[in-house]
């Protein structure tokens, strides 16, 4: 029984006079103990997928005169006050954000030699050692919303009210006159009926404005749909083991609703890894989360994935995008180095002694 711990004893100080003889030693930030330690701590990128949404968003107002619709002879018309809701649009794009899961400790021994210079991101991402890293070019944190200017005014410009006019149906067949009077100048212009002869210009002007005012008076039976387009994001995090994730629904009458709560077709993300590292030989999870490594730095070679955004059995948009936690942890020699990383993969992308 002594022999045994002598030997338990005799291992423990050899890994404490090793730790003791290493200028770094980093280890993942779960077995690190807080507040004892001389060091820093820094994390490697996980890929969030920003999918921004272009939605069409259509109030639509009853005219005043809907009831007389037949006056015009149109038989589409809106017969309710409501909105409805378009998807125009998707777009994926990756940004990097620090993953819980690939941060680490390094504790430094300042007796062991001068001291590496470690440059870090914003948010905690390591981005070079001896040297400043790359940064990446920087993605809005939120989407921007455009506003298209509408086609046709809110209010229904020829609408008066009931002055001078015995009843709303008189209002209505003056209006409905108005069109075809409108309708007849158009044809004079067509055929060439003026006696003056104008620019081709100066044709094209009339005829807008004739058809600008008759669009005005026909909205007075058919009502008006006014539109604004905007963008609307939602960020996904891929998972290698849930690799397909709903993550909104959609609809024409609510639109998009982030979740699963919402009516309409459901919308999901899928990020299917193609083991373009499938051929390296790669560190356990028990290496990376359990030991600590003596004067070598944790990076990882991230992974390229197929990415779909789909609605239903439809896909909205696909196409190949790098993400960083799909790929492998791998050790680079620390003592003396100078490396830059690619702060939104994680991977060194130089690398050099002093």
């Amino acid at each position: 029984m002594k022999r045994i711990s002598y030997l338990i004893l005799a291992i423990a100080a050899l890994s404490f006079n090793s730790n003791l003889s290493a200028q770094y030693l980093v280890s993942h930030a779960k077995s690190t103990s807080p507040g004892q330690q001389n060091g820093i701590y820094y994390s490697l990128p996980q890929t969030v997928l920003r999918v921004d949404f272009t939605i069409e968003e259509s109030t639509l107002k009853v005219g005043p005169y809907s009831e007389y619709v037949d006056l015009v002879g149109a038989n589409d018309y809106v017969s309710e006050d409501k909105k409805e809701y378009a998807l125009k649009g998707v777009s994926v794009t990756p940004m990097a954000e620090a993953d819980p899961n690939a941060t680490f400790f390094v504790t430094f021994n300042s007796k062991k030699g001068e001291m590496n210079d470690f440059y870090l991101t914003p948010k905690g991402i390591l981005s070079g050692v001896g040297q400043p890293g790359v940064m990446p070019e920087t993605v809005a944190e939120t989407s921007p919303v455009f506003n298209f200017e509408n086609t046709i005014n809110q209010d229904f410009k020829y609408y008066y009210g009931p002055v001078g006019m015995n009843n709303e149906e008189d209002l209505a067949r003056d209006a409905a006159e108005m069109i075809a009077t409108i309708r007849q100048e158009k044809l004079k212009l067509l055929t060439g009926y003026q006696e003056t002869a104008f620019l081709l210009d100066t044709y094209k002007a009339m005829f807008d404005d004739l058809d600008a005012m008759e669009a005005e008076y026909l909205s007075l039976f058919i009502g008006k749909r006014i539109s604004t387009t905007y963008v609307r994001s939602i960020y996904v995090t891929p998972s290698k083991e849930v690799t397909s994730q709903t993550v909104a629904k959609f609809s024409k009458e609510q639109g998009l609703v982030a979740g699963t709560n919402g009516m309409g077709t459901s919308i999901s993300v899928q990020a299917l890894s193609l083991q373009t590292t499938g051929s390296i030989n790669q560190l356990s999870q028990s290496a990376v989360e359990s030991l600590s490594h003596e004067n070598k730095l944790f990076y990882r070679i991230p992974e390229v994935a197929q990415v779909k955004v789909s609605m239903g059995n439809q896909t909205l948009c696909e196409g190949r995008q790098t993400i960083a936690q799909y790929g492998v942890f791998m050790l680079a020699p620390l003592s003396n180095s100078i490396m830059t990383f690619d702060s939104m993969t994680g991977q060194i992308v130089s690398i050099g002694s002093k």
